[in-house]
């Protein structure tokens, strides 16, 4: 795998999370029920369940965005009624976010709710230079996803932990991209005496490595197991050449990835999400 844009006085730009974060819908296209969306204006991706619902990247000019926010949401009210609009700073035009909020004043389908011109969750960043020891709970190990049966194993845990009956896209979407060592996907399964407790997926798209999909099932949460897995899809990441990596961390996970040393950062995103009146 080529590494484009790291070195150890670099730090990771918003650009580079974007890149990432497009990079990991990507592996979904095709899917039943998925579309993704991509061309000179804009990226957005619907899957009404996981991975979500979400505007990536706009590029609108000045002279045409309220029209082209209007078709964005009625295309995309044919397929869901929700949808989170992620603004990156070298999003187009400057003002998007106030064009989202004067758009929503005289739209009568769409509605603003929840995160409004916010910064969407947690980010958190990483030295993997200064990456600390850790040493996991006695019997628990991690063993890297190499063939079908052990993504079924993954897919099964990974659901369990975010308490889903159905991941069954993600198998699919996985299963197309292969097992090796250096793929831009890898997975993790950490084992506790030999069954399966955690799990783990590292995207490597050559800018930046970021964990995602990090899962423990709630009966099995405050022993350390995530904290376990993650710190071991680091050392993979480093080992693959990366010197930082970042996080989109949930409440729940904050202070367990604070611990192994991620620290706050404001990309400069912001969310906007809608949903249909009367939905």
């Amino acid at each position: 795998m080529t590494i484009l844009a790291q070195s150890p006085a670099q730090p990771i730009s918003p650009q580079q999370v974007q890149a990432n974060f497009i990079s990991y819908f990507r592996h979904f296209v095709d899917l039943p029920g998925i579309t993704l969306v991509e061309n000179e204006e804009i990226t957005w991706a619907i899957s009404n369940g996981a991975p979500g619902n979400n505007i990536l990247r706009t590029c609108f000019t000045s002279a045409t965005v309220d029209r082209q926010i209007d078709e964005t949401l009625r295309r995309i009210g044919e397929d869901t009624n929700t949808m989170d609009w992620l603004i990156f700073p070298d999003c187009q035009p400057s003002n998007l976010g106030e064009r989202l909020l004067a758009y929503a004043e005289s739209n009568g389908e769409w509605m603003l709710h929840g995160n409004i011109g916010v910064q969407p969750g947690t980010w958190m960043v990483i030295n993997l230079d200064a990456l600390p020891p850790y040493t996991p709970p006695a019997g628990f190990y991690v063993r890297q996803v190499t063939d079908q049966a052990m993504l079924s194993e993954w897919t099964d845990i990974n659901a369990r932990g975010f308490g889903s009956d159905d991941y069954s896209a993600f198998h699919a979407a996985y299963s197309r991209h292969g097992f090796g060592p250096h793929a831009e996907v890898t997975h993790f399964i950490g084992y506790m005496n030999g069954e399966p407790v955690t799990s783990s997926t590292l995207l490597a798209d050559g800018m930046t490595a970021s964990a995602y999909n990090i899962s423990t099932p709630t009966t099995l949460r405050r022993q350390g197991l995530g904290s376990a897995i993650t710190h071991s899809t680091l050392q993979h990441a480093r080992d693959f050449g990366y010197h930082h990596s970042w996080i989109w961390a949930s409440n729940l996970g904050r202070s367990v990835y604070a611990k192994l040393g991620f620290g706050l950062i404001d990309f400069g995103i912001r969310e906007y999400q809608w949903k249909k009146r009367g939905d």
